[in-house]
């Protein structure tokens, strides 16, 4: 278990070296010898966690589909949905209050990479296919509307959670908001709809 958590520790080191790096020179002129150096850690030993350069942004993607899988079994019993969903997405995106220029550089990275975005978007896919699962275990309880398709409201929930992250990141000084104010504040209007009641 402590093995476990020291390679744990190791990798995320790697991330946050490789992505101040990334952010003083840009991804393309950083070199894996510049970022084992900054790490103090032998060439043979970044190899052992991540195949290559690019697999640092890809990295991001997974741990959050992690952290996805552990807020689902953590908050699965929590009720209504909307506070489960709130929860979840709370625990995903608490992530990069600490570190906001890991979302910055992998999404700018990975938006001018064809081939990031390409496997970037199996991640978004197998988050989208989580939360739909999530969202047809509360249709079947009665918890919310059984008409609209799950995979539909799951890409929805998928494009609130990228879209707080972006009005977040679009901030000058990110830090001095509540990102979970802002997913929060966009799930109210998702949750109520804009059409006019009558």
């Amino acid at each position: 278990m402590l093995r476990e958590q020291r390679k744990k520790e190791l990798k995320e080191k790697i991330l946050l070296v490789s992505l101040r790096l990334f952010k003083e020179k840009g991804f393309e002129p950083v070199t894996v010898e510049e970022i084992t150096a900054a790490c103090g850690i032998a060439k043979g030993t970044f190899y052992n966690y991540f195949s290559e350069k690019k697999q640092i942004l890809l990295y991001l993607g997974n741990s959050q589909l992690e952290r996805l899988e552990e807020s689902v079994r953590r908050h699965g019993t929590v009720k209504p949905f909307r506070q489960r969903v709130k929860k979840i997405f709370g625990d995903l995106l608490s992530r990069y209050t600490k570190h906001p220029d890991i979302a910055r550089i992998t999404i700018s990275e990975n938006i001018r990479s064809r081939l990031l975005l390409h496997e970037e978007s199996r991640t978004i896919e197998a988050f989208q296919s989580a939360l739909s699962s999530l969202v047809q275990e509360a249709m079947r309880e009665g918890e919310i509307s059984d008409q609209p398709d799950p995979d539909q409201v799951a890409s929805t929930l998928v494009g609130l959670y990228f879209q707080t992250l972006i009005t977040w990141l679009s901030f000058t000084d990110p830090e001095k908001y509540d990102i979970l104010d802002i997913f929060d504040n966009h799930l109210e209007i998702l949750w109520e709809g804009v059409g006019k009641k009558d």
